[in-house]
């Protein structure tokens, strides 16, 4: 009885193990939900683990739903992507991305930032 439940306890932590393998956004500059006083030119995702450009990806879309990035690639490290962006105005941007990890699982997310008017 004993070992049943060791061995249901390692399961247990193998499967806490695996879930949190995803490659999940660490952080992004400009930071997720904040306002800049002026237009970045590009962001930067970091993710907690290395990702694959080739099914990665990122879009920006400005409060009228116009895409307003011109693309999205992912660094030599692999943690982090960086995204161009055309010029843009103050006003809310919404983030939208999408990473495939090394170890084949799939994540994705979205969070805004603004471009203050000073």
């Amino acid at each position: 009885m004993i070992g049943r439940i060791a061995l249901s306890a390692l399961f247990l932590a193998a499967g806490i193990a695996a879930a949190s393998a995803h490659a999940m956004l660490d952080h992004a500059s400009p930071a997720v939900g904040s306002t800049v006083a002026s237009a970045p030119s590009r962001l930067t995702l970091t993710f907690t683990q290395p990702i694959e450009g080739a099914f990665s990806g990122a879009t920006v879309h400005n409060a009228s739903g116009q895409r307003v990035d011109t693309g999205a690639r992912v660094g030599p490290g692999k943690t982090e992507m960086q995204v161009s962006l055309k010029p843009i105005p103050p006003g809310s941007y919404k983030v939208n991305w999408h990473v495939l990890s090394v170890d084949t699982h799939k994540t994705q997310g979205s969070f805004n930032f603004t471009v203050g008017g000073r």
